[in-house]
């Protein structure tokens, strides 16, 4: 059941969609008018627009999709976790139907996130349990496909994280189960952590060449390329260099219009007299501004910067750094682009 028209097509109905019609993108960088809802025509729209996700916790304020719903085509609503035995996934909570309800009240499709998030972190042993079991694997697809089918939900991105070489098979399967559940019109997507080396995309789990016939996006998730669980070395949190060279390393295993571009709206603190902690782009601009301090935008990494007098550093990724890597999805032909998240970035600026 659907409450909200697609604003994207399959990769496999694109190219009879690009020979109907001619398509006009739909969002500009600074003065194009943009459409309040989607086209209700699927092959109308998709082909031609740079797809943006603005990713939504499920208990963020849902207010922050309309603020930034001119410039979104999806919201990536965070979504569904999997239990520890790798069984089943939690149902959609009220506070993660409201984002869903929000998203189509604003005319933008809403994505549900699976993940196998545990305790404060990414399991790989949940993860395991689900890949490489068909009973599983099984099981969680047809939760996922009546979610889909009766919940009102638009799309699936599959947010298995902490992988290890050996789950390669098993993820595969899970989304090729998924797809043949859900059929060719539904669109399917899936987190990917960067490497900058071909090879490295295996040892994280991914076998690239076998998934993109079965999903739509492969968002690559161009961040946390250091952070608090490196205390003694604070660095960009995706730098513009590391960045490119992950989309390239990706873009020899997929081609670059299935690729999503993933951007930071956020930062972390290292070394000052408090934990080191994720901070949103506004708290690292306050904190920076309490302690009198001057920050400093890196242009090679694309970031802001600070150091202050206690000793803490500070690096933070916001609306700057997302217009640099929306220029470098689009130079790299990119899809598009998803930024995490609206409860900790800045305004998301309409893109074209």
């Amino acid at each position: 059941m659907r409450t909200s028209p697609r604003t994207s097509v399959s990769r496999r109905r694109r190219s009879a969609a690009v020979a109907a019609v001619v398509v006009t993108a739909g969002l500009v960088l600074t003065a194009c008018t943009v459409p309040t809802a989607p086209s209700t025509d699927a092959a109308a729209v998709g082909s031609d627009r740079f797809d943006v996700t603005g990713f939504q916790p499920e208990n963020a304020d849902p207010a922050l999709i309309d603020a930034d719903a001119a410039a979104m085509t999806v919201v990536g609503v965070d979504g569904l976790l999997l239990n520890r035995a790798g069984t089943r996934v939690s149902a959609p909570s009220r506070a993660a139907k409201a984002q869903r309800n929000r998203a189509h009240a604003r005319g933008l499709d809403a994505q549900l996130l699976v993940s196998n998030f545990a305790d404060g972190d990414f399991s790989e042993p949940i993860a395991r349990r689900l890949l490489r079991s068909p009973t599983n694997r099984a099981r969680v697809v047809r939760s996922l496909a009546t979610h889909l089918e009766r919940g009102g939900w638009d799309s699936v991105m599959i947010d298995l994280e902490a992988l290890t070489a050996a789950d390669r098979p098993g993820l595969t399967a899970f989304a090729r189960e998924l797809r043949a559940r859900v059929g060719d019109d539904v669109r399917l997507d899936i987190a990917l952590s960067a490497s900058t080396t071909v090879a490295g995309y295996a040892r994280l789990g991914y076998d690239v060449r076998a998934l993109r016939a079965p999903l739509d996006h492969l968002t690559l998730m161009a961040y946390d390329q250091h952070g608090p669980w490196e205390p003694d070395a604070p660095g960009p949190v995706g730098s513009l260099p590391w960045a490119t060279k992950a989309v390239r390393a990706l873009a020899r295993l997929a081609p670059a219009d299935q690729i999503v571009l993933g951007v930071a709206g956020y930062g972390y603190t290292w070394k000052g007299p408090r934990p080191s902690a994720q901070v949103s782009d506004a708290q690292a601009r306050r904190r920076v501004r309490a302690a009198d301090a001057t920050p400093r935008w890196d242009d090679a990494a694309g970031e802001w910067t600070a150091t202050l007098r206690n000793g803490e550093v500070l690096w933070w990724s916001d609306a700057r750094s997302l217009e640099v890597r929306v220029a470098l999805a689009q130079r790299l032909g990119l899809t598009g682009v998803a930024v995490w998240s609206l409860d900790l970035s800045d305004r998301i600026a309409p893109v074209s």
